[in-house]
């Protein structure tokens, strides 16, 4: 039996190797990766669709930072980032824990949409409606029951501006129906192949800003997909669709706590830098406004009411004697 050379090896070890090449290439060639559990050629949003969508929370960032910023006494910026449909899997997927997840029911609308907010800036929101500059603490855990309470309350507000985005297409009741800080604890509304419309958003509170997340199920916005369909954002919408007295009360309440700047002038006088300096307790400074005349307050330095100087309380106080018109003005 003759052996082989080694050039007859090598030749042998050659042809094999181009062999296997080849049929790793043709392999290549067949095999497509292809996701059995979420396809996701199954769109179910129009482009048209989206794009209203997207209108609708426009108009909602606007309503939130007005909102907001009363309500926590600091600039609050939202901004959309991006708007797209993905599986119910995916959303659930890629939410970051800590968080914290709100449920709210959308009557008459079928089923539920779903809220994420991320919990450090959850934190900084609570310490705000505390009284604190916006602080969260180092380490996140879950909230207590006040906690939990103050942030049910937030979020009822947020959807409170949520609803009034709506209001140009219909009248939504908006409900929290669960809140947890763990995605794995809220009930699967629906399937996880299903397709939903992702809008991920920015929140800035003071000098803190966070991620804020909405889901909203294609089942839930499918009776109203030719609505979203044929939605046209005019002034002339925004004229017919008109005010309920909700809305009405709502910016009544939102004008009730925006802040005012009010001053009293007691009068005026001409003093020299050399009495100036020289002024001790108990001295006297004579002004040009007589007892007898009423005093003129300022709102945002615009003069508004006549005024009595008194004391109330062992307070001093202001009595208003009456209301400036146009011709006092």
């Amino acid at each position: 039996m003759s052996s082989l050379s080694q050039e007859e090896i090598d030749a042998l070890i050659n042809q094999l190797g181009s062999e296997e090449s080849q049929l790793e290439t043709i392999e290549s060639r067949r095999i497509k990766s292809f996701d059995f559990r979420f396809n996701k050629r199954l769109d179910k949003f129009s482009n048209n669709q989206l794009q209203t969508l997207r209108t609708l929370h426009e108009n909602f960032t606007r309503l939130l930072n007005n909102s907001l910023s009363v309500y926590l006494r600091t600039r609050v910026e939202a901004t959309i980032v991006s708007i797209e449909q993905i599986s119910y899997g995916d959303f659930i997927a890629s939410i970051g824990i800590p968080s914290i997840l709100a449920i709210f029911s959308m009557d008459p609308l079928p089923g539920s949409g779903i809220v994420q907010v991320d919990l450090n800036l959850v934190f900084s929101i609570i310490d705000r409606l505390l009284g604190g500059p916006g602080w969260f603490p180092p380490k996140l855990r879950d909230l207590t029951d006040i906690e939990r309470t103050l942030m049910q309350r937030f979020m009822a507000r947020m959807l409170n501006s949520y609803r009034e985005s709506w209001n140009y297409l219909l009248t939504l009741s908006l409900k929290i129906e669960a809140l947890d800080s763990n995605p794995q604890f809220i009930p699967r509304i629906i399937p996880l192949d299903q397709i939903i419309a992702y809008v991920s958003m920015e929140l800035k509170v003071g000098d803190m800003a966070g991620v804020r997340n909405f889901c909203l199920p294609y089942l839930v916005l499918q009776s109203i997909g030719q609505q979203l369909t044929d939605f046209q954002w005019s002034p002339t919408v925004i004229a017919g669709r008109g005010m309920t007295e909700d809305d009405v009360a709502q910016l009544e309440r939102n004008v009730e706590r925006a802040e005012i700047d009010f001053e009293v002038e007691l009068g005026r006088t001409m003093l020299s830098l050399r009495d100036l300096v020289s002024l001790q307790l108990g001295d006297l400074v004579v002004l040009d406004n007589e007892t007898s005349q009423p005093l003129v307050g300022k709102v945002n330095e615009r003069e508004k009411y006549h005024l009595f100087p008194g004391v109330y309380k062992d307070r001093y106080a202001m009595k208003v004697a009456g209301a400036l018109t146009n011709e006092d003005e």
